[in-house]
């Protein structure tokens, strides 16, 4: 039996359901260029701590009804920058490159379906 991916975005089909062969072309067609610039978020450690110290600023606001970003410590803000840096210039040496299966999965959400065995 093929393998189905579940994914629902851009592109897909009303039903959600696609072969392997008909998700890659969705995803190469229309996130090839995003997938590969998502990649180093995952891949190097500078780029995952910005990516968290990110994530924790806007949870922070969420949670506190906040407009705005809340103030760092000169600290933080200090390391902040610094990963920041190292992210940008890590990125902008990385060759672009198309991803893989399990690499599309990952940027886009989606699910391989799940077969029930009785």
């Amino acid at each position: 039996m093929p393998e189905y991916i579940m994914y629902d975005g851009i592109g897909a089909k009303k039903s959600g359901k696609h072969t392997v062969k008909e998700f890659l072309k969705i995803m190469n067609k229309d996130f090839n260029v995003y997938c590969s610039e998502f990649l180093p978020d995952l891949e190097y450690k500078p780029c995952s701590q910005y990516k968290e110290s990110n994530m924790k600023i806007v949870e922070y606001n969420n949670k506190h009804n906040k407009v705005g970003i809340k103030r760092r410590s000169k600290k933080a803000e200090k390391k902040y920058q610094k990963l920041r840096s190292k992210c940008w210039k890590y990125k902008k040496t990385v060759k672009s490159r198309k991803c893989n299966l399990d690499e599309y999965l990952k940027f886009s959400g989606a699910e391989r379906e799940i077969k029930n065995k009785k």
